[in-house]
């Protein structure tokens, strides 16, 4: 099923570069989405952890049940942008990465490291 959903994912990506519209935002799936995130304050917040032996969990800190993770840290935001369609239940001929954030709106990391 999950090669089946990422085939899905990247065909319509594809599809888009081509100038097919998929028609995202009038989704109702996307809208409640979008108004969840807003009621949110306008984004959600992970809290990501790397461990000693390379691996990583990703864990929303104001929205409850999104966590995920993984064994290298070169394909993080795709991971957690995946995580979060499947919370909503986003289809994957859906799953555009820009319907998570508003225009211009900028992509915040933060980070602390403790020595």
């Amino acid at each position: 099923m999950r090669f089946l959903n990422k085939t899905i994912y990247l065909a319509a990506k594809q599809l888009r570069q081509w100038g097919y519209d998929f028609n995202e935002t009038a989704d109702e799936r996307i809208q409640a989405m979008k108004r969840e995130i807003q009621r949110l304050g306008g984004g959600i917040e992970f809290k990501i952890e790397q461990y000693p032996d390379g691996l990583w969990t990703a864990e929303s800190v104001n929205l409850d049940g999104i966590i995920t993770g993984g064994k290298n840290t070169k394909e993080i935001t795709s991971i957690i942008r995946d995580a979060i369609f499947t919370y909503f239940s986003i289809p994957p001929h859906l799953c555009n990465d820009a319907v998570l954030h508003a225009d211009n709106e900028p992509v915040i990391l933060k980070q602390r490291v403790y020595v």
